[in-house]
C-alpha cells in the first residue's frame, strides 16, 4: 500500500534577493522601486514569494540582512504551520519592537501563505476563505501626486477615466491657501465627472485646525473620503474629526502591529480604517485588524502591494475598497486585471497568483 501524502513541507532552502524594479512612470524624482524579495522553498519544491519594498533606500540593507538572517535559521521548520513559524520569526526579531521588525515579519509571512495555498492548490483568496468573491472595489492611486500641477491634475484624471477606473486619489496639502486646496479637488471632480469616486489624501499634511479649515471647501466635491490629514498618532484628535466633517475619515496604514486599531476602534476614531499588511506584520495581523473592525462596525480599505491585497479584500467582508499602486508590478509577469464594471479581478491561481520575472532577478544577481 502507497503511504499517505505527507501534509508537512518542511522548509528546504531559500533565496534573498534586492531587486531594483522599474516604474512605469516617474515618481518623486525615482525610476525604481527597491524591494527585498524572499524565495521560500519546501523539500517538497513548493515556493512562496514574498517581499517588502521602500522608495527611501536607506534601511534595504538592513532589511535585506534582516530578512536572510532569519530565513537561515527557519530551515527545517514545517512551512504549513503558518502561526509557529511567524512565533519562531517573531522571538528572532519582536526585540526590535513594531516597525521594522513587523516588516520583517510580513515579508516571511506573505511568503508562507502563498506557499500554503499553492500546496492546497487553491488562490490565496480561497484558502483565505474568500474563494467565492470574484471581483472587489478598486481605485487608482499611482498618479495625480502632490506636486502636479492643475493642468497635469486635470489630465491625469480624465486619462484615469478614460483607462476604465471607476475611483481615483489625488493628493493635497502642499498650498498655503486654502481655496487653492480646494482647487485641486475642483479640477479633479471636473474632469472626472460625477459617477467616479474621488478620493483625497493628505499624508498627515495638516492640523486639527487646518483640517476644520479646509473641509468645508472639498464639501461641494463629494469626496469618498479624507485620508490621514493629521498625525497617524493623534487618535483623540481623530475622534474629534469623525462626524464633524462633510465626509468620511480614513485612517491607519502608518500603524504598525495590531494594537492601534484596537483603540482607534474603541474610540470610533475613523469612519473607514487602511490597514497595510507590511506594517503590520502581514496576512495574519492584517485579517485580525479586519476582524477588530468588523466587530466595531467599521469597513476597512487595503494600502498598496495590490498582489497581496486583492486577496485580503476578497477574504474580509468588511473590506471597501482595494488601493492600486503599481510600484511592484513589474517585478511579476502577471498584472491585475480589471472587468468591465472596473472592478479588480480576483486572481484564481495558486497561492497569490503571480511568478516572478526571472530576467529581472537576474540582473540583481549579477
Amino acid at each position: 500500500m502507497a503511504a499517505a501524502p505527507s501534509n508537512r513541507h518542511p522548509i528546504h532552502s531559500f533565496e534573498v534577493l534586492v531587486v531594483d524594479v522599474p516604474l512605469d512612470r516617474r515618481w518623486m524624482g525615482i525610476t525604481e522601486m527597491r524591494h527585498v524579495v524572499l524565495r521560500l522553498r519546501t523539500t517538497d519544491g513548493i515556493e512562496g514569494l514574498g517581499w517588502a519594498f521602500a522608495f527611501n533606500t536607506t534601511l534595504i540593507p538592513a532589511l535585506h540582512a534582516a530578512v536572510e538572517s532569519v530565513a537561515a535559521q527557519l530551515v527545517g521548520l514545517d512551512a504549513s504551520n503558518i502561526r509557529a513559524v511567524n512565533a519562531a520569526v517573531d522571538r528572532m526579531v519582536g526585540y526590535w519592537g513594531a516597525g521594522f521588525s513587523r516588516y520583517v515579519q510580513s515579508v516571511f509571512d506573505i511568503a508562507l501563505h502563498d506557499l500554503g495555498a499553492k500546496a492546497a492548490g487553491r488562490s490565496l483568496a480561497a484558502f483565505l476563505g474568500g474563494g467565492h468573491v470574484e471581483s472587489v472595489p478598486v481605485y487608482a492611486s499611482q498618479h495625480l501626486w502632490r506636486d502636479w500641477d492643475l493642468d497635469a491634475l486635470q489630465e491625469g484624471a480624465a486619462a484615469l477615466v478614460d483607462e476604465g477606473w471607476r475611483a481615483l486619489k489625488f493628493r493635497i496639502g502642499a498650498n498655503a491657501l486654502a481655496r487653492d486646496e480646494a482647487e485641486r479637488a475642483r479640477v479633479v471632480r471636473d474632469a472626472v465627472g460625477d459617477d467616479i469616486a474621488v478620493i483625497v489624501d493628505v499624508n498627515q499634511g495638516w492640523d486639527l485646525a487646518r483640517t476644520k479649515e479646509v473641509a468645508p471647501l472639498l464639501e461641494p466635491y463629494r469626496l469618498a473620503w479624507l485620508e490621514d490629514p493629521i498625525d497617524h498618532r493623534d487618535i483623540a484628535g481623530y475622534a474629534r474629526l469623525v462626524g464633524q466633517l462633510g465626509m468620511p475619515i480614513i485612517h491607519g496604514e502608518y500603524h504598525h502591529d495590531v494594537e492601534p486599531f484596537g483603540r482607534i476602534a474603541a474610540a470610533r476614531a475613523a469612519d473607514i480604517v487602511m490597514i497595510d499588511a507590511h506594517h503590520v506584520g502581514g496576512i495574519i495581523p492584517w485579517l485580525e485588524v479586519a476582524t477588530v473592525c468588523h466587530v466595531a462596525h467599521l469597513p476597512v480599505a487595503t494600502h498598496l502591494s495590490p498582489e497581496i491585497g486583492v486577496h485580503l479584500a476578497a477574504a474580509a467582508p468588511n473590506c471597501q475598497m482595494l488601493e492600486y499602486m503599481d510600484w511592484s508590478v513589474n517585478l511579476f509577469n502577471e498584472r491585475l486585471e480589471r472587468d468591465d464594471n472596473g472592478r479588480a479581478v480576483v486572481p484564481d491561481r495558486p497561492g497569490l497568483g503571480v511568478t516572478l520575472d526571472e530576467t529581472l532577478l537576474a540582473r540583481s544577481r549579477d
